[in-house]
């Protein structure tokens, strides 16, 4: 479906001189259909009445359809390893590169901050709507119900029981969005569960809708066994399967989990800012999503190593990190670093967000994308911050090195924002907290955690949440900090972002000072 969202995407990727052909890739990855993508492209295009832009963009056409092609054979690929039973902890194989590079291709088909951060139920219905008016035939799992809805040429026509998701602000939340049917299989092999998933629908990444799993000899996995997916009972698996068709859309509603927040009242009288050397800075309530106080917060600056912010989200949610992921030389970077990862080693996915956000570790970031390939890692990176409405983002790397890694105060907001309501632990692991384990995943075997020293400022503070630093000679210093902000009616949490700072830590605490100064707060 053709929208303003797109339209305005298309537009000011042109103006910023991107080529069509990489702008098609970008949404075609996404999940934008062809026909919408290749429908507005050629109007905007014909508007600029640029010549030479649209011999290239012609051209790329027809790269897109090869490259089209190749996807459609890797997709068939892809179902025969998910049947087979692969050891994922072989990295150097190349069908388990397959299988987790084709899995870190499917996107969010269609998402913003409104159904990820805030779930907008009127959008929500909104695109419901626009597929029954269309007549199109759809899959409709609501979670606050608990029911999954087959819609057949527009028309509600059966409504089975979802007996398990995953849980809220978990390691395993389920995603929510409008996502499609990305693959198929009658009795899918789990090599992360070791369990058979009858009837089993990939919607997104390492989620799919399945019957109740069982293990070899058939015995059924206990009731609170989830890793996110959408379970049903096998025999009502069987007609979603049955129904469902690669391509179809599937829409997933969830609630946020009911928080009590505060409010932040202003005091009778305010105090002048406080003097910051940084270019640009944002206070905002992720209550509420409201803006507190900024300083050109949509001005575009390089960002240095809180690119990892958007690393650890995108290797969560692409990549499954409770296998170990094998180290090869090619991954690690020239330079010594506090936390090395020894080549030939292999590291539990989970250890290495530690030294990732913790110590800002590049070589970490480069294992990470290496992993499924570092273009199609940073082109997940960059397809999630467009999920986001991250409009004025661009990622180059995993690591921040790259002056090309830019984005703004008020879009990096949004990311925490994001992080705060959706993946709660990576905040946690920023400060340091170390789990014990994660399910049946044990943390701490593969990097030394405990004795991992901890370069984030202010970590220790008790009103801290989640805090990530930067600093290259382009950006400068940066810093993203989540604070919990305590008032009579309960607590608020404040992001404070700051880039282009000759000093970050002065100017976070000078900015945190202020809020509790101007604002009625215990």
């Amino acid at each position: 479906m053709i929208t303003e969202e797109l339209r305005k995407y298309v537009r000011n990727s042109l103006s910023e001189g991107i080529h069509p052909g990489e702008i098609e890739r970008t949404l075609r990855t996404t999940g934008w259909a062809k026909e919408d993508v290749c429908s507005v492209l050629e109007n905007c295009v014909v508007k600029k009445k640029s010549a030479i832009l649209d011999r290239g963009y012609y051209k790329s056409r027809i790269g897109i359809f090869t490259l089209v092609a190749l996807v459609l054979v890797l997709a068939g690929v892809t179902l025969y390893l998910w049947t087979d039973r692969l050891d994922l902890a072989n990295k150097n194989d190349q069908r388990v590169r397959e299988f987790y590079t084709k899995l870190s291709g499917s996107q969010v088909a269609f998402t913003d901050a409104g159904e990820l951060v805030f779930p907008d139920e009127r959008k929500f219905r909104d695109q419901k709507n626009a597929y029954i008016e269309n007549r199109a035939s759809f899959l409709e799992a609501d979670l606050r119900t608990m029911r999954l809805t087959l819609y057949e040429k527009g028309i509600a026509s059966t409504s089975v029981a979802i007996l398990t998701k995953g849980k809220g602000r978990s390691w395993w939340e389920t995603p929510t969005g409008d996502y499609r049917v990305l693959g198929k299989s009658v009795n899918a092999y789990s090599s992360i569960g070791n369990v058979w998933m009858p009837y089993s629908i990939q919607f997104y990444g390492n989620y799919l809708i399945h019957g109740w799993p069982h293990s070899d000899d058939g015995t059924p996995v206990p009731q609170g066994y989830s890793g996110g997916c959408i379970r049903l009972s096998t025999e009502d698996a069987q007609g979603v399967y049955n129904f469902a068709k690669v391509g179809m859309p599937v829409l997933v509603l969830e609630d946020l989990e009911k928080l009590d927040f505060g409010m932040l009242e202003p005091k009778s009288t305010h105090s002048d800012l406080p003097l910051v050397s940084a270019a640009s800075f944002l206070l905002t309530d992720l209550s509420s999503g409201e803006t507190i106080v900024e300083k050109m917060n949509d001005k575009k600056l390089p960002i240095a190593s809180l690119t990892k912010l958007m690393t650890a989200v995108v290797a969560h949610e692409v990549i499954y990190l409770g296998k170990t992921i094998k180290v090869t030389k090619g991954m690690l970077a020239s330079v010594a670093q506090v936390f090395r990862p020894v080549a030939g080693d292999g590291y539990i996915g989970l250890d290495l967000l530690y030294p990732l956000l913790m110590q800002s570790s590049n070589d970490v970031a480069n294992v990470l994308s290496g992993f499924v390939g570092d273009e199609t890692f940073v082109r997940n990176m960059n397809a999630k911050a467009f999920s986001l409405q991250m409009n004025d983002t661009q990622f180059a790397d995993p690591s921040g090195i790259s002056p090309q890694n830019i984005s703004t105060a008020k879009d990096l907001g949004k990311l925490l924002q994001y992080i705060y309501y959706k993946r709660p632990f990576l905040f946690d692991i920023s400060r340091g907290v170390a789990f014990e384990n994660v399910g049946l995943i044990k943390i701490g075997e593969t990097v030394p955690i405990a004795d991992l020293k901890n370069f984030n400022e202010f970590v220790g503070q008790p009103d801290l949440i989640g805090i990530k630093n930067g600093s290259t000679i382009a950006a400068k210093q940066t810093m993203a900090s989540v604070w919990n902000i305590h008032t009579e009616k309960g607590d608020v949490p404040v992001a404070i972002i700051v880039l282009g700072s000759n000093d970050r830590k002065k100017d976070t605490e000078a900015l945190l000072q202020w809020v509790k100064k101007n604002f009625a707060v215990l």
